[in-house]
């Protein structure tokens, strides 16, 4: 993935008040879950994750691979949770990392929604686009995979349940690589969640 950045803007996230206690446990899930998605879309993602947090002047908050390993870990659905909350910080720091990489990722998005699309309609045949549905396929094992191999065990979604969750995240990463991205992102993280 090559990346095309412009220079780092400091947004005006608003912790919403019902949650000034911290940071809620669905809101770490969801955020390591679209990095996770990201990850199954490109196989360097981790590395141009690290690339951005420099580029994006991030490293006060995450200061180190090790950082941010530990920041994915606060996911308590995580093998290696760790038992610790995020700080608000972090999380506009993950918002900012992920809405850019999704902003790259937009055409690829587009591309397999509307071959899921297509799949649903059965036009895949009729269009000949297999190409594009084997694309669509690779992402959905790939996610697959990385669920399976970094949440607890047993898994608490079974494959089909993983699977859509997969679908569902090619959505969310479209709807945060437009613009005003991160505020899109930012409060759907909140809509739903329980202080």
């Amino acid at each position: 993935m090559q990346l095309n950045i412009s220079a780092p803007v400091n947004l005006d996230l608003h912790v919403p008040k019902d949650f000034v206690r911290g940071c809620p446990r669905s809101v770490r899930m969801d955020i390591d879950h679209l990095l996770l998605a990201i990850e199954a879309l490109d196989l360097e993602a981790v590395e141009v994750m690290l690339v951005l947090i420099e580029q994006l002047g991030l490293q006060k908050t995450i200061p180190s691979r090790v950082a941010f390993w530990r920041l994915r870990n606060t996911n308590p659905l995580r093998r290696n949770y760790q038992r610790a909350s995020l700080s608000w910080d972090e999380l506009k720091a993950l918002v900012k990392i992920v809405c850019t990489i999704a902003k790259q990722l937009d055409t690829g998005l587009r591309l397999l929604l509307s071959t899921h699309q297509q799949m649903i309609e059965g036009k895949i045949e009729a269009l000949g686009l297999q190409q594009n549905q084997g694309f669509l396929e690779s992402y959905i094992d790939r996610f697959t995979s990385l669920y399976i191999g970094r949440m607890r065990s047993p898994s608490p979604l079974k494959k089909e349940e993983i699977r859509e969750l997969a679908l569902q995240l090619l959505t969310r990463l479209l709807l945060c690589s437009g613009v005003a991205g991160e505020f899109r992102l930012w409060n759907s993280l909140f809509d739903g969640a329980i202080a």
